[in-house]
């Protein structure tokens, strides 16, 4: 009996633990009309522009500001692969101009933490 009682515990407080483990990443919803992808607690939206190709940079739905970055896209398709810089923007943008993703193409997003050194990388499969 008492047995039983632990078990019925136990499943009751995981029931009350799954909500908030499942939303400690934040929003997985592309705020920007692009796609989204995340590493550990970074989330980049990836949005192809008609002027280029931004990204969005945050942290459980906080944006983190461009400015303490230094980043890289580096894109597979065709046959062919190239990397553009990416420069940083007001808030938490950072484009590459110009910049053209073929359909069906792998992105790279590399982000370098301008005070720490800390890496991030992140891929996208763009359709």
């Amino acid at each position: 009996m008492k047995v039983q009682s632990i078990i019925a515990a136990m499943a009751g407080l995981l029931l009350i633990a799954l909500p908030v483990a499942v939303s400690a990443h934040g929003s997985m919803k592309p705020s920007h009309g692009g796609i989204v992808a995340i590493s550990g607690e970074t989330m980049v939206e990836l949005v192809r522009a008609p002027g280029g190709v931004d990204i969005y940079i945050t942290e459980e739905d906080a944006p983190l500001a461009a400015s303490g970055f230094t980043g890289k896209l580096t894109i597979t398709g065709d046959g062919a692969k190239s990397a553009a810089a990416l420069v940083g923007q007001a808030g938490n943008r950072m484009t590459a101009p110009g910049l053209v993703i073929p359909a069906g193409a792998k992105v790279v997003v590399a982000l370098t933490g301008n005070g720490s050194g800390a890496k991030t990388f992140i891929t996208f499969m763009v359709k």
